[in-house]
């Protein structure tokens, strides 16, 4: 027990980001499936719809829960983040065209493996740019 607390402790700050990354995929896939399916919208305009979504779920879960940042100037803190969001948003609404509107593919298999891509982008933006 004491060997898992410690591994723990080394990657809190990582277990966190696959936790709340993971619950901002569901909050982004979720959103996207309803704009698609419910709402009949096309792909592209879902995708970013959704992604909107995410980041103002991700903002404060990723703010207090995995890099514990008490910064008082929330303003440019949020900012910066919904910044490098819109580099990630950006490639995730281009794959969704390219693959799903202009190629044909699985508009649910293409979120998934742009998701993945976004979810490692998002780390390192968050890690080195905002928090």
């Amino acid at each position: 027990m004491k060997k898992l607390l410690e591994l723990y402790k080394k990657y809190r700050e990582i277990f966190w980001y696959l936790v709340v990354g993971g619950l901002t995929t569901l909050v982004s896939y979720g959103t996207f499936a309803l704009f698609v399916s419910l709402f009949e919208m096309n792909a592209t305009l879902s995708e970013a719809l959704s992604w909107a979504c995410a980041v103002l779920f991700a903002y404060p879960t990723n703010k207090l829960l995995v890099f514990e940042n008490h910064n008082k100037n929330i303003i440019k803190e949020f900012c910066s983040f919904v910044l490098s969001r819109v580099a990630t948003g950006v490639f995730g609404v281009a794959f969704i065209w390219i693959f799903v509107d202009i190629v044909g593919g699985n508009e649910y298999l293409m979120k998934a493996i742009s998701s993945i891509v976004i979810l490692v982008l998002n780390y390192v933006f968050s890690k080195l740019i905002t928090f």
